[in-house]
């Protein structure tokens, strides 16, 4: 059996929902029309597939870490990782007995990444640093008692919108997100570029933020050793 397939059950057995679980995929759907003015067709598309649009949705109760960081790779960086693809080689490249006890932590990211040949790190920042910095990175937040793992996509004004693996692509209160997040920000090295490019892309119509200087100083990877962990640990 696989080392995947045997760690599923696993967390799953042991994890009560630290991280929410994802409703089944939505396909978009044509409308057609074939009256007396003309034929035509308008694309549809469901208000729950348009919110995943550019955020991978979690398929497991305890997968949010692996659906975050393949929303990362995906949809700012140009590198398609599946959730399945994410969990199996933080899995197979990560602490086993950590992983078993309290799930995937920034450290099994930083590691899964470095085995991609993409560098990481984590930064403690605050949310005026990320928007002067612009780039997407990963942020642990607490919700409803639980940790969850989402991708910071923009910060603008007094909102930040994230791509959330539970909910889609979410737009919050600055004041709301900084009472949930630890101000530790997981970010690629690679390709800076790539990644500034896509911040506050996302937003539609809003504009983008404006560039600054980049982090300094990354956090010892005891500090990235954070996880999402399990109900006990709480």
């Amino acid at each position: 059996m696989s080392p995947g397939r045997t760690l599923l059950p696993l967390l799953l057995a042991a994890a009560t929902g630290g991280c929410a679980a994802q409703i089944g995929h939505g396909d978009p759907r044509f409308a057609a029309s074939t009256t007396g003015a003309g034929d035509y067709s308008v694309p549809v598309a469901s208000m729950l597939a348009r919110k995943f649009n550019t955020v991978v949705r979690q398929q497991y109760d305890f997968s949010c870490g692996s659906a975050a960081l393949a929303t990362l790779l995906h949809y700012h960086y140009g590198l398609p990782r599946s959730e399945t693809e994410v969990f199996t080689g933080m899995w197979r490249e990560g602490d086993r007995a950590q992983i078993r006890r309290v799930g995937f932590s920034l450290l099994d990211m930083k590691r899964y990444l470095a085995d991609q040949k993409l560098g990481a790190d984590g930064y403690k920042v605050s949310l005026d640093a990320i928007a002067k910095r612009r780039l997407p990175g990963i942020a642990l937040i607490t919700t409803k008692g639980y940790r969850h793992f989402v991708v910071v996509k923009g910060v603008v004004g007094d909102r930040v919108l994230l791509g959330d693996p539970s909910l889609g692509l979410q737009s919050m209160p600055r004041a709301t997100f900084q009472g949930m997040w630890n101000g530790v920000y997981f970010v690629l090295n690679t390709r800076p570029d790539l990644g500034a490019r896509s911040f506050n892309a996302q937003w539609r119509a809003l504009p983008r933020a404006p560039v600054g200087s980049p982090f300094i100083d990354p956090l010892s990877q005891q500090a990235l050793t954070l996880s999402a962990p399990f109900y006990r640990d709480f």
